[in-house]
């Protein structure tokens, strides 16, 4: 099977997801982010804003705001490309490219060598760290300019194989997190 297909196939299977089954393994999800080590001592969180069928963090983008942490997220700059830039808060958020909630328009640009942790969405993973993202680059281009980061790849447990295919240009993956584990990868 090629990238494109797995890609396809990963992709039906978390649209086959009911809405209270996002709502319950997203609430798992977050309980295991929220015990790890690596989330408990980070200072600037780079989190994402799920839309459809993704993994919904909102329950660790608020134990982070709450816990003076900074939150950043991710603002489309161009084609292929995206900044972070810090969140206030979850309330009123506008709908960006795609659909998906953003952060304000104006909110600040935070640097990407100042991140301490990532929370990458995928389509699918593997426990090596391999990530299948949804095929436009977004974020194994922003990903190289985060040394310093622990990346966490959140998905469920359905969408974990064997091995995921990737390419050079893919940046792996220090943690996978799902409903059901949070896995060191390397």
């Amino acid at each position: 099977m090629d990238k494109n297909e797995l890609r396809k196939e990963l992709k039906s299977l978390r649209n086959q997801l009911s809405k209270e089954e996002v709502a319950a393994k997203s609430s798992a999800v977050c309980r295991n982010i929220l015990a790890l080590e690596a989330y408990q001592s980070a200072q600037t969180v780079f989190a994402y804003l799920a839309f459809g069928s993704e993994v919904n963090i909102d329950a660790v983008i608020t134990d982070a705001l709450q816990n003076g942490k900074t939150v950043c997220v991710p603002q489309i700059t161009g084609p292929h490309t995206m900044q972070a830039v810090k969140l206030a808060g979850l309330d009123n958020l506008p709908e960006g490219k795609y659909g998906i909630r953003t952060a304000d328009i104006n909110a600040p640009v935070i640097a990407p060598g100042s991140i301490d942790l990532v929370l990458v969405p995928g389509l699918g993973f593997d426990l090596t760290g391999g990530r299948m993202g949804m095929g436009a680059g977004f974020y194994d281009r922003f990903l190289t300019g985060c040394p310093n980061a622990v990346k966490i790849g959140i998905t469920y447990g359905i969408l974990l194989r064997k091995k995921i295919i990737c390419d050079e240009h893919d940046v792996a993956m220090d943690y996978v997190v799902t409903e059901s584990q949070a896995a060191k990868c390397r």
